[in-house]
């Protein structure tokens, strides 16, 4: 049923009713909209009533008084055409003692000849109680045969209008026709297509059933490419018998789509403006397209795909080729012309050129628009190099939607590159997408290659390449035995060439980190690694990573939360696929260590979302070992044993030094679920990987601490001591707070006793004026229980309740509900948090949203400009609104102006 199962048996009641007084109908309604089934609904209906009904439909063939025979005879010929006296005759004969019998259903009465309507203006209308059913479709072009049924449409006691489907109604017949219920994506998609006309609307059903398409949300982006082809040739029959001109126009209308514009139809046609517009006019009378100030549109995008669909595909190249030319040379945007060199025919010089142009364009705001132009534009015959510029330009630009791509054309571009810029630059990027991939010594070997082949005539490309080499060899073990030596030999080369100078820097401030450094050392390296960003402007690469690590793990990690966001907002707005999973996992880090718990997991399900979307392994990634160990901090161990599961982190790990923290995680985890020589097993299996890389500072990874206190727990007394004391003076040798502090802890845990409270009172003392919050709260906590087992009950309370405090602030609910449980333990009833009220008490994430929501954006803009999950925001408003004592937005800017 094309108009609906609800709508057809409340419109055909209305029919039968009106018939049975003898009133004349008139259904009205534009191509599709379903009036010939009406009809046909109410022929079969009446006929079951057992009422007699003659009928005919409009023939645009019939000759004089052909309708009007056929009606009575049933006859297509126009050998059997009757005289008008005849057909008085016939029609008396017919009627005479019928009356209330006999209905008359007259189908397409606009394409009736004109001789049949004035007869039927004379006779067939003016007959008392003889009802007469009629379907027309509005807006006729002005030819005699439509002066005609204008002067009949005053005969017509009622008249319905069958308005396009509205989504309830398309709901309801997607539903019987598929079978299942369908989503409101998917009917949303079905309504866009189909402007809600029925019949087009049942050809989509009917082949997305064909396709065994599942009405739903993952379907919806699907509809689009079911072409109602039936509805095309029909349509197309239509159009023809209106003249070649029209079909050209027509055709070339539905193939260019959007942009057809009266001059660039004049163009791709080849028919003068006056003409085009003369036959646009046409089509819009005949209901075929809407015109409007920027050109015929067809009202269902699914109607012109299907007349698209007719033309032939030489023919269709040739149009997009002629509109492509013309836009061109009226300087048109690249969005508007982009579409039609797409599909331009191939073999034109200044097609490739300009689809170069198309792709650099849109590079920075529409990146797949780019990666489509750049591979169109390799279907070009093109020189050796421009062939393998379009190759990089391509790999770089599939880096952010699928890396495996992003090798073929980077390896392809750089076996081709023929300067040693762009072989730089190509084996740089090769090797980001190897490393993306884990395929670690690949991307080390596609650098050291690189390395070894500029070094001869272009030593400072060699030398920037090299850099990223020796840090790709630091995060990978295998590779890192010989680093120091030749990071010595590099340094020195570096002083003498001021373009590698930030990526130098950034190299050193990771292994000013990781090594003998300080922290002053390491900021001042991260400082200038950093002036320009995460991702410097022509120097994008790894390697300044590890000066966001840097400056977080030497004490400044809200300045590495600052340079981060910042990147991670501009790479949003370029949809930098890959770029921005890394640059979020840097986030996920730095929130890790101010302790935010919350946000760091909203950022580890952000990052890994990203790595999926371009396929990367996310084995070599710390996102998810950030993200289960936060899950940890919420006491949610299960949850994070099933999310190492999932992500592959439980067996055997490749090198990459983000495993050596997996593993860490892992063996949390594992103590976690009561399995302490297992856990015991990873903290050393930890500390190994991280000894074979020459990474000994416990600020990067607190190995020791975990394994002395699981020695504890496992009464190695010994061992624990001699790993804890090791731990506390590598952390006072690095001297910055958070990492005495957290060494000192679990110093003093493994002490117990009075050394165990004095240790324990330091680390608290160490960790109170930072943002290591978690790991204050944790101090505390522990601090506490030994106080209270000490029977220093009302020192041991007020630690308890101060952990229970900031691990509730924190989010890290498992050491809020411990040190709750330890208060009762020891006779107290714990209060409730006492936190702050006032921009004091937010966390860095939550006063940014904040001050956002204040200014007036909604949350969903506040989503999108920072680039994370709604819920993300909603959870920090949330906790905002609680901290600051206000019921909700509307009190935000109050409260951070007066108390900020």
């Amino acid at each position: 049923m094309l108009i609906g199962r609800e709508r057809e048996h409340r419109l055909l009641h209305d029919l039968l009713a009106a018939s049975a007084t003898g009133s004349h109908v008139l259904v009205q309604g534009s191509r599709g909209a379903g009036k010939s089934a009406l009809l046909r609904a109410f022929v079969e209906k009446a006929s079951a009533q057992g009422r007699r009904v003659i009928s005919a439909a409009g023939d645009r063939a019939d000759p004089a008084l052909g309708f009007a025979s056929r009606l009575l005879t049933g006859s297509r010929t126009g050998q059997d055409t009757l005289s008008p006296q005849r057909l008085d005759e016939m029609v008396t004969a017919v009627l005479s003692g019928s009356e209330g019998r006999v209905a008359v259903a007259l189908d397409d009465l606009h394409l009736a000849d004109g001789a049949s309507l004035q007869w039927l203006g004379r006779h067939l209308l003016r007959r008392p109680a003889v009802p007469v059913l009629a379907t027309l479709r509005p807006q006729t072009a002005a030819t005699p045969a439509a002066l005609e049924v204008g002067a009949l449409l005053p005969c017509f006691e009622h008249r319905i209008y069958l308005a396009p489907l509205t989504h309830e109604e398309i709901h309801c017949l997607l539903a019987a026709e598929l079978g299942a219920e369908p989503t409101p994506a998917f009917v949303e998609a079905c309504h866009h297509a189909t402007a809600g006309i029925p019949g087009v609307v049942s050809e989509v059903a009917s082949l997305a059933r064909a396709h065994k398409l599942e009405p739903d949300d993952a379907s919806a982006p699907m509809v689009p490419r079911l072409v109602p082809r039936e509805v095309g040739r029909e349509l197309l029959a239509d159009i023809a018998a209106g003249g070649d001109e029209s079909l050209r126009v027509a055709l070339s209308a539905a193939v260019i789509a959007d942009s057809c514009t009266p001059a660039l139809l004049a163009s791709v046609t080849g028919l003068p403006q006056s003409t085009v517009a003369d036959r646009v006019h046409s089509l819009c009378r005949e209901g075929i397209v809407k015109d409007s100030p920027h050109g015929p549109r067809f009202a269902a995008p699914a109607v012109a795909a299907a007349l698209a669909d007719e033309v032939p595909p030489s023919r269709r190249r040739e149009l997009h080729t002629r509109a492509a030319r013309h836009l061109l040379d009226i300087g048109a945007p690249w969005d508007a012309l982009t579409p039609h060199l797409l599909h331009s025919r191939r073999g034109d010089q200044w097609v490739a050129e300009a689809l170069l142009r198309a792709a650099d364009e849109a590079r920075s705001r529409d990146n797949d628009s780019a990666v489509a132009c750049l591979r169109r534009a390799l279907r070009e015959p093109l020189a050796d190099e421009v062939r393998a510029f379009v190759l990089l330009s391509l790999g770089e630009a599939e880096l952010t939607r699928c890396a495996q791509s992003a090798v073929r054309s980077l390896r392809s571009g750089l076996r081709l590159s023929p300067t040693p810029d762009t072989r730089e630059a190509a084996a740089r990027s090769l090797a980001c997408a190897l490393f993306a991939l884990n395929r670690y010594p690949e991307g080390i070997q596609v650098l050291r290659d690189a390395v070894r082949e500029l070094r001869p005539g272009h030593p400072a490309r060699a030398l920037r390449t090299e850099i990223d080499l020796l840090y790709a060899q630091i995060t990978y073990r295998e590779s890192a035995g010989s680093v120091m030596t030749e990071t010595a030999a590099v340094r020195s080369a570096a002083a003498r060439q001021p373009a590698t100078e930030r990526s130098m820097a950034a190299l050193l401030s990771l292994l000013s980190v990781m090594r003998d450094g300080s922290p002053e050392e390491a900021l001042a390296h991260a400082e200038t690694a950093l002036a320009d960003g995460v991702l410097p402007p022509g120097d994008e690469s790894f390697v300044f990573t590890g000066a966001v690590l840097a400056l977080a793990v030497a004490g400044r990690p809200e300045a590495a939360l600052s340079v981060v966001d910042a990147s991670v907002k501009a790479l949003g707005k370029r949809g930098a696929g890959l770029a921005l999973a890394y640059v979020r996992t840097l986030r996920v880090g730095v929130n890790f260590r101010l302790g935010n718990v919350v946000a760091c997991i909203g950022d580890a399900q952000e990052a890994v979302t990203t790595l999926h979307a371009v396929g990367a392994d996310c084995q070599a990634n710390h996102s998810v070992a950030l993200w289960a160990d936060c899950l940890l901090k919420q006491g949610r161990p299960a949850e994070a044993q099933d999310l190492l599961d999932r992500y592959r982190l439980t067996g055997v790990l490749s090198q990459h030094w983000a495993n050596d923290f997996a593993t860490l995680v892992r063996g949390r985890v594992r103590l976690a679920l009561g399995q302490p020589r297992q856990a015991l097993a990873d903290f050393l299996d930890s500390g190994e990987r991280a000894r074979a890389r020459g990474m000994v500072n416990p600020a990067i990874l607190p190995w020791r601490s975990e394994a002395a206190l699981v020695c504890r727990t496992l009464g190695d007394l010994p061992r624990a001591r001699e790993l804890a004391e090791e731990e506390l003076a590598l952390a006072q040798g690095w001297g910055v707070p958070e990492y005495v502090g957290g060494a000192l802890r679990a110093a003093g845990v493994v002490a117990g006793g009075a050394e165990g409270v004095r240790l324990l009172r330091e680390a608290v003392a160490a960790l109170e004026g930072t943002s290591a919050r978690v790991l204050y709260a944790q101090a505390l906590l522990d601090c506490g229980v030994m106080l209270a087992d000490d029977r220093a009950l009302t020192e041991a309370r007020t630690h308890l309740q101060q952990a229970f405090n900031v691990a509730d602030r924190s989010g890290a609910s498992a050491i809020a509900l411990a040190a709750e449980n330890e208060l009762r333990r020891s006779g107290y009833r714990p209060n409730g948090p006492d936190k702050p009220h006032g921009v004091e008490a937010l966390t860095p994430s939550e006063l940014r949203v904040a001050k956002m929501a204040a200014e007036g954006m909604t949350n969903r803009a506040i989503a999108g400009e920072l680039f994370v999950e709604l819920r993300t925001v909603e959870l920090h408003l949330s906790r905002t609104y609680r901290k600051l004592g206000i019921a909700g937005r509307a009190g935000l800017g109050e409260a951070l102006g007066s108390r900020g």
